[in-house]
């Protein structure tokens, strides 16, 4: 317990984005219904044949309603759906885990009306021509066909023409841990594009591939682009999503910040607990594509993570509600996978907000609540709301495209110590 006097925090005002650069889609399973009969798909391949449909990890937007309206889609044409995880190694790098992670979404056979297939076994598909062994969940090949649905975004580990998005989920998604292995130990060699393009290349080849459905969202993490793809044009699909979805990526509106408070870090936020790009730390960026950030504290792990918190070694603090929930075999298997070594580290843990923050503004240099530049958001997904210290605030007017809300907002600690309530 810390005996030093206490560091004052100072008010916060809140900052909000006034609209997102692209509104959100409305009607989205008449969205999907317009996006895959535009494919025309040949009949024969879908009456009475078992499609299997690819869902992750990640926490899409409205993914349950999307799963459901392709499902339900599937079964007009007269085939028989059924959904299966594809995520790699995530949900701790076992069947019921990958299920509960999809449970956590609403993506349920009672919600869907269909089976969730969830196996960890996989069929070799051979070899890419660099040597990338390339694997498929079993209930996928099985199947009679396969639908993608996945969200394209930038990656949080490298830049390229295609990042995170529907090529990825063939290649590391859908074959589970085998795939995640081979994957990102190749790229640490030979890039994550082109290790990504040749094994999801090696899937497409596997005539498997029915189709596949990205979706892009906006910065208030609204679907706000749909679109479908054949396997032939899947790869184009995902390259033109991805330059939609550039731009809109949230981003923090300041070039410098002495400390960052994030409420929650968590698998459904980013792979990487806390998107990259968005603190800065753990991937290389062009000058001014990320604020400086001295300090960053993370107060809580979300539920739907089921205790793994990889991503908390961006930290430089912790609370010890958020340490107490690592479920350290999840986050180690996934660490092992992906390869990524300073994901998993742990950093200093404290009881309470109060000693975290006592501690973190003194290795500031004890600045005055007047001259601290502090943000405060729920998390990296979510920044179309962030409360901002008054020296933020003060820079804060200039900014095309948010407002900032009249009053202060001091902080508050309850007897424990902690901050209460979050303003974002």
């Amino acid at each position: 317990m810390s005996t030093n006097p206490h560091i004052p925090l100072g008010n916060f005002r809140i900052l909000e984005r006034t609209k997102p650069s692209l509104p959100e889609l409305t009607d989205l399973p008449q969205q999907i219904v317009s996006a895959l009969g535009a494919l025309a798909l040949p009949a024969e391949g879908l009456r009475n044949k078992r499609i299997a449909v690819a869902v992750g990890s990640r926490g899409i937007a409205s993914v349950k309603v999307l799963v459901k309206a392709l499902c339900d889609w599937l079964k007009r044409q007269g085939a028989l759906p059924g959904v299966f995880p594809a995520m790699g190694s995530h949900g701790g790098a076992t069947a019921e885990g990958q299920q509960n992670v999809l449970a956590g979404y609403g993506v349920t056979p009672e919600f869907l009306g269909v089976n969730i297939l969830s196996s960890m076994e996989t069929v070799p598909l051979g070899a890419t021509p660099e040597g990338f062994r390339v694997f498929m969940d079993r209930h996928a090949w099985e199947a009679d066909g396969v639908v993608v649905l996945n969200r394209v975004k930038p990656h949080t580990d490298f830049s390229g023409r295609i990042e995170s998005g529907l090529l990825k989920m063939l290649a590391v998604g859908m074959g589970k841990v085998d795939g995640a292995l081979e994957c990102h130990h190749w790229s640490w060699k030979f890039g994550y594009e082109k290790t990504i393009r040749a094994m999801s290349g090696k899937v497409l080849a596997s005539a498997k591939i029915l189709a596949g459905v990205a979706v892009v969202e906006n910065e208030f993490h609204q679907i706000a682009a749909l679109r479908a793809a054949t396997a032939a044009d899947i790869v184009a699909t995902e390259e033109a999503c991805l330059e939609m979805a550039r731009p809109l990526v949230a981003r923090l509106p300041f070039p410098r910040l002495d400390l960052l408070i994030v409420d929650e870090l968590g698998k459904n936020i980013s792979g990487t607990g806390m998107d990259t790009k968005v603190v800065g730390r753990g991937v290389e960026l062009p000058p001014g594509a990320a604020p400086e950030i001295r300090l960053i504290y993370v107060r809580d792990l979300t539920p739907e993570s089921n205790g793994n918190a990889l991503g908390v070694g961006l930290a430089d603090a912790m609370h010890e509600r958020l340490y107490r929930k690592i479920d350290l075999k999840k986050m180690y298997a996934n660490a092992r996978t992906s390869m990524n070594p300073p994901m998993p580290r742990l950093p200093i843990f404290w009881p309470s907000d109060q000693e975290a923050l006592d501690w973190l503004l003194g290795a500031l240099g004890s600045p005055e609540p007047a001259e601290q530049r502090v943000a405060w958001i729920r998390n990296t997904l979510n920044l179309n709301r962030i409360a901002i210290s008054e020296r933020l605030a003060r820079e804060a007017a200039a900014l095309p495209g948010w407002r900032l809300l009249p009053g202060p907002c001091p902080p508050r600690f309850d007897s424990a110590g902690n901050l209460t309530p979050s303003p974002v």
